[in-house]
């Protein structure tokens, strides 16, 4: 697990922000998620420095708008809060676990998050990913990339 330094929390609030801002277009939010999910934005926050990224909002949602057109698709809105709080906790996730955000998405869907940041928004980023994590019957062994030939040494050994 990698440590949750400067650089994680510049990309965590830019993301944040980019979620929020988010919220002014004119397709939902799901239209914009899924955008954002196959764009080479996130690509390049993927790469997880910050340095290889304009941390400018504005200039996002433009990306965003260029690679895919403008949308008017879709009625679905969370709030400016709960899509801070998403963008910011699927980077958090992400960096410390060392994961594409997609997967992190694929674990904790924006539904979820969605309707867990009422409870949750008020807590250490940390304690989020583990009742998420528990809520969703997983374990924190579900970022280790290294899980399965773990498992595969082990029954070797057992058997």
């Amino acid at each position: 697990m990698r440590e949750f330094d400067h650089n994680g929390l510049l990309l965590a609030e830019y993301q944040g922000k980019l979620f929020e801002k988010s919220y002014t277009l004119e397709c939902s939010t799901p239209i914009f998620i899924r955008r954002f999910l196959h764009s080479k934005l996130l690509t390049k926050l993927d790469t997880n420095n910050a340095a290889n990224t304009s941390l400018d909002v504005d200039e996002g949602i433009r990306d965003i708008n260029d690679q895919f057109g403008t949308s008017k698709y879709g009625v679905e809105r969370y709030s400016k809060e709960a899509l801070f709080w998403m963008g910011y906790m699927y980077r958090y996730i992400a960096y410390t676990r060392e994961e594409t955000t997609r997967f992190v998405m694929s674990i904790f869907s924006h539904r979820q998050m969605n309707e867990a940041y009422y409870v949750f928004h008020t807590q250490d980023p940390e304690w989020c990913t583990q009742n998420l994590l528990e809520m969703n019957g997983l374990s924190k062994y579900i970022f280790d990339k290294d899980l399965r030939l773990k498992e595969i040494i082990q029954d070797y050994y057992e058997g």
